[in-house]
């Protein structure tokens, strides 16, 4: 089975100037629309708060067009080197994949069977199964033994998906680590992919695609939408400086050597804090171990890529209620692990590093601090304004070319990952989405965190 095709040259070139020229048009008539209404409104006698807004939606706007121009252009830039890279040569080291569970029982088989059939010549997969209830150990175990792949199952007290990571880190022997999710399953090639990207001696981690596989409701639609345009934008633009934030938890390689000099670097010694806790490269400080891991590789000097061919295939959460609880654990675990580096990085300015420092700020705290207030503050404004007659043909027009721009953007990364381009019907119900149940799961978890709520696994 060979890799797809890369897109058409000509029309992914083709759709990114399209896209260029609207954002700049955008980043430069919107903010001045902003002023303009504000000049109206003081012109109505209205209150200088009422005028305030205006300006400061100006200039979240500005910020928000100059974050997306800058993830626009640095992800085409990684576009095209991906595009002209050479194939990797080389040995094929060992690869230990990492499987944590937790009462995963309907998704084992599919996901052992994904692992079993990987076009590779020489891993193993190491279980561990973090005291489930139901029957996710008796599934599993059918499948242990073997030689090609040797399949390595263990169990042990629930203490988080962190600590069966550890466990299985301890039982591994192979010269990379791939750890993934057991509701995923990975593309026949996707391990080979990962690896030959690794061929490249300065990177120490990779990251690959994670698509939504279970798109039978509007909700998992909007979410597959939403992953194409985190892997197409900010995964790929944070790829061309090697700083990529979050190896996700389906899909990430790792070289061994770094996991040990992180373990070595920061771990301490969790196993007699409580049953089930072990200790190894992840730590339980935080509820996002994965992006807690990928930034203790990149302020230790490491550099991570993204890697679009290489693909793993995960399930959304189908209902609301599952989807603001998802969100709810991110926002709180971005925090965490945001908290926790801030305070390292304070403490060792060695940690400070510039694409580090810039894409946290344009990815985190666009998102936790930007974004929710613009999006409240323009529908707020929007309403003041029809409400007291003022003229918002300029602002829908505005409105109209944003909508554009992300067509325009979900158009070319759907090219760039083969994904299916009737995503492109979804990008009108795209910013209610955003700005409804994605702001606030993001909301509540920020909220409760710096509320100091406890939170159980």
């Amino acid at each position: 089975m060979e890799p797809p095709a890369p897109p058409p040259r000509l029309a992914v070139t083709a759709l990114f100037g399209a896209g260029l020229l609207l954002a700049v048009a955008l980043a430069a008539r919107a903010p001045l629309d902003f002023v303009r209404w504000a000049d109206e409104l003081v012109a109505r006698d209205r209150s200088w708060f009422v005028t305030a807004g205006p300006l400061f939606l100006a200039f979240c706007t500005l910020l928000a067009t100059a974050r997306w121009l800058l993830v626009y252009v640095c992800s085409f830039r990684e576009h095209l080197r991906q595009r002209t890279a050479p194939p990797a040569d080389g040995p094929l080291p060992s690869v230990s994949i990492l499987v944590p569970a937790f009462n995963e029982g309907p998704n084992i088989d599919r996901a052992m069977l994904s692992l079993l059939t990987l076009d590779y010549p020489h891993y193993e997969v190491v279980f561990v199964d973090d005291g489930s209830t139901d029957d996710t150990l008796q599934r599993v175990r059918r499948y242990a033994g073997g030689t090609a792949p040797k399949v390595l199952v263990h169990s042990k007290p629930n203490g988080g998906k962190w600590s069966a990571l550890n466990l299985a880190f301890q039982h591994s022997t192979g010269e990379l680590v791939l750890c993934v999710d057991t509701d995923s399953h990975l593309d026949r090639r996707a391990l080979r992919i990962l690896v030959g990207r690794l061929a490249d001696p300065q990177l120490t981690a990779v990251t690959g695609q994670v698509r939504v596989r279970n798109r039978d409701r509007l909700l998992t639609r909007l979410q597959a939408l939403e992953y194409l345009l985190s892997n197409g934008a900010i995964r790929m633009a944070q790829s061309w400086t090697e700083t990529v934030l979050v190896v996700p938890g389906p899909l990430g390689l790792y070289r061994r050597s770094a996991l040990e000099e992180i373990y070595l670097r920061y771990g301490r010694p969790h196993a007699a804090r409580a049953p089930g806790w072990v200790a190894g490269p992840y730590e339980p400080d935080t509820f996002a171990e994965d992006f807690d891991l990928s930034l203790a590789v990149l302020y230790s000097g490491g550099r991570i890529a993204y890697e679009p061919r290489a693909v793993a295939h995960t399930r959304a959460p189908e209902w609301m209620f599952p989807l603001l609880s998802q969100r709810y654990r991110w926002a709180r675990g971005s925090l965490q692990v945001l908290r926790k580096y801030a305070l390292r990085a304070w403490r060792d300015p060695s940690l400070r590093r510039g694409w580090v420092m810039l894409w946290v700020a344009a990815a985190y705290l666009f998102y936790l601090l930007i974004q929710p207030v613009l999006v409240a503050m323009a529908l707020g404004f929007l309403c003041t304004m029809m409400l007291t007659g003022v003229d918002v043909t300029a602002a829908l027009v505005v409105l109209g070319g944003f909508q554009l721009f992300t067509a325009l953007a979900v158009w070319l990364y759907a090219l760039i990952h083969g994904e299916q381009r009737r995503l492109l019907l979804l990008v009108p119900l795209y910013e209610v989405y955003q700005a409804i149940p994605v702001n606030l799961g993001w909301a509540i978890g920020i909220v409760d965190e710096l509320r100091g709520c406890r939170m159980r696994w």
